[in-house]
């Protein structure tokens, strides 16, 4: 059974380019305030969602649960931020199977 911790949503009428992109995730999601503001940062950030005491989110989850991010107004936003999005959920669920523990992020995309 999927247990999903929280959702997340991205309204993307409001996010313009990547920096905004990264900013949105980090205000959501709790990344420290020291943070790279880059798609690496934002991927190691994103992983450290099961392990909670290296502090690079203020949300946590279980190795049985996830987090849903749901988006809005996808197909209003630029190519690139979709891709970017995409890419960062697809590389941080990457980095779940090589340490085979379970994806962490499922994505939801609406238009």
């Amino acid at each position: 059974m999927m247990n999903i911790k929280t959702t997340i949503e991205l309204d993307f009428s409001e996010i313009k380019d990547t920096d905004q992109l990264y900013e949105a995730l980090a205000k959501k999601i709790g990344f420290p305030d020291g943070y790279g503001k880059n798609v690496d940062a934002v991927i190691d950030c994103l992983f450290g969602l099961r392990y909670p005491e290296e502090g690079m989110t203020k949300i946590s989850i279980a190795p049985s649960e996830r987090i849903i991010i749901q988006t809005k107004n996808i197909t209003s936003a630029q190519q690139n931020l979709r891709e970017t999005l995409i890419f960062i959920v697809e590389f941080v669920n990457y980095k779940c199977k090589f340490k085979e523990t379970p994806s962490s992020i499922l994505l939801l995309l609406e238009r």
